[in-house]
């Protein structure tokens, strides 16, 4: 018993087939993907979303508002990034926070969207 495609017919396969041969193959000089810390190009340097995200994760509602020294140890603790901490550490001494996104401005990684 001969089993077939019962779904279309031989003409519709045939047609399916010459397709698939005509699927063009992955071109050798295409341009790669930006790589994590690129910075490249347009739109908001991986790095900074990184931050940002770690910031989000680490710092909770209940640690503001909050100082430069305070906000330094909190990351100590949480054992965040060195990139991170050496970026609030480069903060004035004097600097005070009533929100995450008020930290994110301060170090000049808020979101793009805002404009602030």
């Amino acid at each position: 018993m001969e089993r077939g495609n019962t779904k279309h017919g031989p003409t519709h396969d045939q047609e399916m087939a010459h397709e698939t041969e005509r699927e063009t193959e992955p071109v050798e000089d295409a341009v790669p993907p930006l790589r994590r810390g690129d910075g490249a190009g347009p739109g908001p340097d991986i790095r900074d979303i990184e931050l940002r995200s770690e910031l989000a994760r680490l710092l909770t509602r209940d640690l503001f508002p909050v100082g430069r020294d305070a906000l330094l140890t909190r990351l100590e603790d949480a054992a965040a990034s060195p990139d991170l901490a050496e970026r609030v550490a480069a903060l004035p001494a004097r600097s005070r926070f009533a929100t995450r996104h008020d930290v994110m401005v301060a170090l000049g990684i808020s979101s793009p969207e805002t404009g602030r």
